[in-house]
């Protein structure tokens, strides 16, 4: 499949590192949204990226342990409400439909976190190979991404959180990957400030 992840100039660009933001032309794009759950289950697709989510799935996530006539009744009017919080000078569809699955179209969206998930994956994968050049170059994009915590607005939300403490951990592996490439390159004074991230993340992130 084709990575559609680096993103163009005619997308709109998410920001989700230190808040949700929306970018065309990079000029700040305000989203009006109809209610917190259509806000909520933009943030779930976003999470699941390119994967198809059913109805019911999101149901459950969205209304855990509702019954199914006011899952379904309530998952409606969430869905038009998302619809309706695109809709302005830039009016979009921001869902593509399969069935009763449901995903973003991000062939109008651009994510800095799913961004950052390729960049920071192929960079280790490149270190892996011995590809010392081009693992640099990936890493070093991973960590210009990953500038803030991941949707702070919501630090409740137990997906969300889930999705931030991934990301968390990836950037450490981004961290520690940037430390091995450096250090092969004999740049010590890389070395020795990527060392000092590490520090920073790890006291950031302490459980």
């Amino acid at each position: 499949m084709a990575d559609q992840r680096c993103g163009n100039s005619e997308q709109i660009g998410i920001k989700t590192f230190g808040g949700l933001a929306f970018f065309y032309n990079n000029s700040p794009l305000t989203i009006m949204w109809e209610s917190q759950k259509a806000r909520i289950l933009f943030c779930y697709l976003l999470i699941s990226y390119d994967q198809w989510l059913h109805r019911d799935k999101l149901i459950e996530m969205l209304w855990p342990g509702c019954d199914p006539i006011s899952g379904a009744k309530n998952f409606k009017t969430t869905l038009s409400r998302l619809r309706k919080s695109f809709t302005g000078p830039r009016s979009i569809n921001p869902i593509i439909t399969l069935g009763e699955a449901i995903r973003l179209d991000f062939s109008i969206f651009s994510a800095d976190s799913s961004q950052f998930k390729y960049y920071a994956q192929t960079g280790i994968k490149m270190l892996a190979r011995g590809d010392i050049s081009a693992a640099r170059k990936y890493l070093e994009a991973a960590q210009d991404l990953s500038a803030g915590v991941f949707l702070p607005e919501e630090p409740f939300d137990h997906l969300i959180c889930a999705e931030r403490t991934e990301l968390e951990r990836l950037h450490g592996s981004v961290l520690i990957s940037l430390e091995k490439v450096y250090h092969l390159e004999g740049n010590k004074d890389a070395v020795e400030a990527i060392s000092l991230l590490k520090a920073v993340h790890a006291t950031n992130h302490a459980s």
